[in-house]
């Protein structure tokens, strides 16, 4: 019940380890709680705890720029070092420096074993414009770092907000995601896991993207007289979409069973060391002559004051000392008591100065909904201190501590247990408790979650590589998948097929706890090679990896698998690529064979191909995703293709004859060297290797090989006016003359080009010579109806829709004035008269907004 009022691992492959210098130091204005330039490499499945942390240690001072910046410029490392880790975004209902309970300690749990935390405030800041931009939301967004990985995070709304009684508009929907999102892309966040406290929080986690949901439930909160109504409603909307979620109570359990399908039952616990261990007596109760019997925890409406205080009135030997604050609970009787302490809120690390003097612990609640379903975190505090504990009748206490506590159902029997309580306490009890306790710390709850979250959220993937030589391919290969942000659920298995070169040794050096090594003598070829990795894998989900190519992040796990996880009927996923024989290659890639894809080229696909899948009938094999239930039914590759060709066209016709689709994820991509081994064979060998597969395919299916699709692009072969008109169609066409080269600045012109590739019904060209370096020759596909040119002039012909200025000044005489139209927002003044002047009949645009000015383009009137 929460109310307000260490060693580094050794290399995982030695010798691509890059060499990472160590950053300098800054000054800052206040004392920082560093975290170390170069934190250990923590492999997927094991992870280092850290040192003990004080959950109430001064926190960091980062209310300026100087300390704010500080913190952040740690965070590079911090990602590159925990490489493999889900961050953690807590939506909480209690502030991070009240009083510590469950979200703060399982936070420090999360943060001990490598995670990175960033933790919610209560309170928001206000910017209360209704039309404010992503920038300008994004200043409003507060930082500070409070413990090692612990972020805490002050998001920004709209207007103030209170959590047990408000609900959120659309402006607040709005800035709160954009504040997630600014954090997001300051830290890198790549794989992210939203624990939410409280109903209120459901419209703003219910639209993120990109997050795995978690609800804690941690009390009946129909229960609590400062919720709204609305709240309850919102709790059943959150737990039903919830990929996940948490019960602190049998009763509690029970009600989620009837919104989600699988909860679990994460009781309360505690840091038992902390509790357990010696501490001086407070001062309030040194002198204090005769038995204490203590309490901590809100003293609020729940807490039965007059059981307190009748016990007080009869047992005037015996002094109570309630620590906590009153609020919403009248203490007026109890006040007036002279063997009464109320010793107000008392911070985490002084408890066990209190708690060591109690001769019994008390757990005063009336019965009600709410303490019916609580599992009180002072149990096991009191517990892990050897007290004997005495409580009224609460359903928890007699199902897991039964034998440890004593539970009175009347006054009477409550001070008869308090009596017995204190004159039959010994050490074996003491010890006995303290055993309870310890079997029920924070860290076992973590990890029992952590286990979950990887089983259910981040389901295990097994990734196969063949290599048969080529190491220096291979190193490039395995090192792109150690990269900061992998998949948190890993297994890596190489097949060393046979090789002759160096590869044998090098994969012995590997690190064990990260690689799986299979050594075949004789190379079996890729079809036996793969299916013997498959058949090894310990994954729900395997895919074949090339060792000829370089993922470049940590989400492509992810969008692989995402479809086959939604969608039974999905056999194989694949994704784009610079290089494959396919419809999977993309038209327009920025990238080189040292690192793979341009990143800021790779955000920019992303973008444009977000959520988008199509179906086909062939996946190249360089990289391919499949549920292992499907590789176990229709069984491995054929091995009669030998060392290679036509296997792939081979295995994607049984997936198909099995019943599944296959599937191109179009905003996955994986760099792709190309044909690395089978290359290497002579010409001719090449050639009859490639007729007699393929009449070994064709016989086998009894139908003839056909080419695979080439590349999306209408305007493929079309290198004059009329043949680009051709292509076109009759289809709407808006050509954009902006900018001479695309970049990652967030130019006007380049937001303008996203909100209108957005637009189902038109084909958007833009006049581009260069494309993030790259320079751009004929008309290439950026996008999914975004086109890139430096040919303008093969559009002369084209029935065009619009012809947008938004920053080029050049005028091309081909183009009819009368379909012009001008941003007069990305002109200097003198700039756009003399556009007006050459164009002669422009329609100007002057709207600063960029939505309002598409929607403004798509309403203008045509010719």
């Amino acid at each position: 019940m929460k109310r307000r009022h260490s060693r580094p691992r050794k290399p995982k492959i030695k010798s691509v380890s890059p060499t990472v210098s160590k950053p300098a130091k800054r000054k800052t204005k206040a004392p920082i709680r560093r975290i170390d330039s170069h934190p250990p490499v923590i492999p997927a499945f094991r992870h280092d705890t850290g040192a003990s942390v004080d959950p109430l240690a001064a926190p960091l001072a980062a209310s300026d720029h100087t300390a704010n910046h500080a913190a952040d410029s740690r965070t590079t490392e911090t990602a590159a070092g925990h490489a493999g880790m889900y961050d953690v975004f807590r939506f909480p209902v209690i502030d991070w420096d009240f009083r510590w309970q469950r979200p703060q300690q399982m936070s420090v749990q999360f943060a001990r074993h490598g995670h990175r935390v960033f933790y919610a405030t209560t309170t928001m800041s206000v910017l209360p414009k209704e039309d404010a931009t992503f920038d300008e939301v994004a200043r409003y967004v507060k930082v500070k770092l409070v413990e090692p990985n612990v972020w805490l995070v002050t998001l920004c709304a709209n207007r103030n907000l209170n959590l047990y009684t408000d609900q959120m508009s659309a402006t607040d929907i709005r800035y709160l995601n954009w504040s997630i999102e600014y954090i997001r892309e300051r830290f890198q966040i790549g794989h992210l896991v939203s624990i939410v406290d409280l109903p209120f929080w459901t419209p703003l986690v219910s639209s993120m993207e990109d997050s795995k949901l978690l609800y804690d439930c941690m009390d009946e909160h129909n229960g609590f007289s400062t919720n709204a109504p609305s709240m309850i409603r919102l709790e059943e909307q959150l737990a039903r979409k919830a990929d996940l979620v948490l019960a602190s109570s049998q009763r509690l359990y029970d009600r989620m069973k009837t919104y989600h399908s699988s909860p679990l039952l994460l009781r309360n616990a505690a840091d038992a060391a902390h509790f357990a261990a010696h501490a001086p007596v407070a001062p309030e109760l040194a002198s204090i002559q005769g038995p204490v019997i203590g309490y901590y925890g809100a003293i609020s409406d729940w807490f039965d004051a007059k059981l307190v205080e009748r016990m007080a009135e009869r047992r005037p030997e015996w002094t109570f000392a309630l620590i906590g604050h009153t609020f919403g609970c009248d203490t007026a009787g109890l006040e007036k008591l002279p063997n009464v302490l109320l010793l107000g809120e008392k911070r985490y690390h002084e408890l066990p100065m209190y708690l060591h003097r109690f001769d019994a612990a008390i757990i005063p609640f009336l019965q009600n909904e709410l303490t019916r379903a609580t599992n009180p975190v002072k149990l096991y505090e009191y517990l892990a201190a050897g007290k004997p504990v005495v409580s009224t009748a609460l359903p928890e206490l007699e199902t897991v501590a039964a034998g440890l506590t004593v539970i009175a159902r009347t006054p009477e029997a409550f001070e008869q247990a308090v009596e017995r309580s204190l004159r039959q306490n010994n050490p074996q009890l003491m010890e006995a408790r303290k055993n309870f306790a310890s079997s029920h710390t924070w860290e076992t709850r973590y990890e029992e979650l952590h286990r979950t979250i990887l089983k259910r959220l981040f389901p295990k993937v097994s990734i196969v590589m063949l290599a048969h030589n080529n190491w220096p391919y291979t190193r490039q290969c395995l090192f792109s998948l150690q990269k900061p942000g992998r998949y948190p659920h890993l297994e890596v298995i190489v097949v060393d097929n046979g090789s002759t070169d160096e590869t044998p040794q090098r994969l012995a050096e590997l690190d064990p706890d990260c690689f799986k090594i299979i050594r075949s003598d004789v190379n079996l070829g890729f079809a036996a090679g793969n299916s013997l990795g498959c058949r090894k894998a310990s994954g729900e989900y395997i895919i074949l990896l090339n060792n000829d190519t370089i993922v470049p992040d940590g989400s492509w796990v992810r969008r692989l698998i995402r479809p086959l996880e939604k969608h039974p009927g999905i056999g194989m996923s694949g994704p784009m690529s610079n290089h494959v024989g396919n419809d999977q290659a993309v038209d327009l890639f920025v990238g080189n064979p040292a690192e793979g894809a341009n990143p800021h080229w790779l955000k920019e696909f992303y973008g444009l191909y977000k959520g988008r899948s199509r179906y086909t009938d062939l996946l190249g094999f360089f990289c391919v995703a499949m549920r292992r239930s499907v590789f176990e039914e229709v069984g491995g590759l054929d091995s009669k293709y030998g060392i290679g060709m036509f296997e792939d066209d081979d295995y994607c016709e049984q997936v198909r004859r099995a019943g599944y689709k296959l599937l191109i994820v179009e905003d996955a991509f994986v760099y792709h060297h190309g044909s690395a081994t089978i290359k290497k064979l002579k010409q001719e060998q090449y050639d009859d290797l490639w007729r007699s597969n393929k009449a070994y395919y064709e016989r086998k299916w009894n139908k003839p090989w056909r080419q695979p699709k080439r590349p999306e692009n209408i305007f493929y072969g079309a290198d004059t006016p009329e043949g680009v008109a051709g292509k076109l169609g009759g289809r709407p066409c808006l050509l954009v003359l902006g900018g001479r080269e695309w970049s990652r600045s967030p130019a006007r012109w380049q937001q303008m080009v996203r909100e209108l590739s957005q637009r189902n019904d038109c084909i958007i060209v833009v006049y581009l010579p260069v494309y993030f370096g790259h320079e751009v020759v004929g008309i290439r596909k950026a996008g999914p109806r975004l086109y890139v040119t430096n040919r303008p002039d093969l559009f002369s012909h084209a029935d065009l829709e619009s012809v947008v200025y938004c920053g080029g000044t050049d005028v091309f005489p081909y183009f009819s004035s009368d379909r012009c139209v001008i941003d007069a927002f990305s002109y200097h003044a003198h700039q756009l008269d003399d556009l007006k002047i050459k164009l002669q009949t422009p329609r100007v645009l002057v709207t600063e907004d960029v939505p309002l000015l598409i929607s403004e383009l798509r309403r203008a009137p045509q010719p």
